[in-house]
């Protein structure tokens, strides 16, 4: 028997509560809904794999991806050598067209595995490590521009360097007050983006840009709606900050279409482009376009999808808009040792796989 192929896989649907509510673009979010895949071989070596319930970010429903997973994904997947990786997406894919989240957590957990399976860390069979360290966007998003400094001035204590403003949750006239009054509290050297979710009209968004000049942005992320292609022209005419897409990338041909518009950067999830091979893929395209690169988590990841965040981090060219992982917005991790920055600073594991063990007891707790 292969010691690397598949013996066993299963999914877990979890639902966990989050530290407080975070509000993105009006709307409350109290809880996490992620499923979680376990890919054991026949050597014993376990990976796990992630994929938060996103569809608004192009991605699948909680249930969704369950049932896709238990109802034929699962039984595909016993006897496969694991170490075909994103192969083994890419035949999924395939056969089972509607798949995508729950195909998306399996080559994850194939990294995790594989790199078990050989004793290195994952960004090894993603080129190789080109940086030990990386700085993550910490989200600002409460209900008054007082708050909002007064968080970000508290986490620049803690050593962050960079932040993101979640826009739309107040007026637009109170999120350039807060944009102004970070800048001004943290000083020139802190990066600021800002996030609107699509919560933002066309007129929003150049209210916005227009009273943030001297905010400096390192970039708006996702201002409009996905179909206002006419709103993003122009916002991207103005050259006033940078724009960059999240929600409207969901495949590489959305990348090669952005360009068209000015847009000077992209979002990259794993959970919308088919896992660690997908981002890969995504990455390679926007190097050939020059496009930025802003890697990220849904609200909210467990460490799982934030190790393999990290891990993509480390290998790809460059990722020069950050790190978003969402992992510390958890009432409870899964894991035995969350990741933690340490002075504001993400260190890349070296261990092998993605980093991380799950602890199988209070994954349990948290299923649904």
């Amino acid at each position: 028997m292969n010691p690397s192929s598949i013996r066993y896989a299963s999914a877990f649907a979890l639902k966990i509560p989050l530290i407080k509510p975070m509000l993105m673009a009006g709307t409350h979010i109290t809880h996490a809904e992620t499923l979680i895949v376990r890919i054991e071989s026949h050597a014993g070596h376990v990976g796990w794999g992630e994929n938060t319930a996103a569809p608004s970010h192009g991605g699948q429903t909680l249930d969704d991806m369950s049932e896709a997973f238990n109802h034929g994904i699962q039984e595909s997947l016993i006897g496969i050598d694991a170490q075909n990786l994103s192969a083994i997406g890419a035949l999924l894919k395939q056969k089972f067209p509607k798949g995508g989240g729950a195909i998306a957590a399996i080559d994850m957990a194939l990294y995790d595995l594989v790199g078990k399976h050989l004793n290195v860390p994952a960004y090894t069979l993603m080129g190789g490590k080109r940086r030990d360290s990386v700085p993550p966007l910490w989200l600002i998003g409460t209900k008054s521009v007082e708050t909002d400094i007064t968080e970000a001035k508290k986490c620049q204590g803690l050593g962050y360097q960079f932040f993101k403003l979640k826009l739309g949750v107040k007026s637009v006239k109170e999120d350039i007050e807060s944009a102004l009054g970070i800048r001004k509290a943290l000083g020139k050297e802190i990066q600021i983006c800002a996030d609107a979710n699509m919560g933002y009209s066309t007129e929003d968004a150049v209210e916005f840009l227009e009273g943030t000049r001297e905010a400096k942005l390192a970039f708006l992320e996702q201002p409009l709606a996905k179909d206002n292609l006419a709103g993003l022209k122009r916002i991207c005419d103005l050259n006033i900050a940078p724009i960059g897409l999240d929600e409207s990338i969901t495949s590489i041909t959305d990348m090669i279409e952005s360009k068209k518009y000015g847009v000077s950067g992209v979002s990259l999830k794993t959970l919308k482009l088919g896992g660690i091979s997908g981002v890969l893929r995504s990455a390679t395209v926007c190097d050939a376009l020059g496009l930025q690169i802003n890697l990220a988590g849904k609200i909210a990841e467990s460490s799982v999808a934030s190790a393999a965040v990290l891990q993509l981090s480390a290998a790809l060219n460059e990722v020069n808009w950050g790190i978003s992982p969402s992992h510390l917005y958890l009432a409870e991790d899964i894991v035995d040792k969350p990741i933690t920055p340490i002075q504001g600073v993400y260190v890349i594991p070296n261990q092998s796989g993605l980093g991380v063990e799950v602890n199988e007891e209070k994954l349990k707790r948290f299923e649904v």
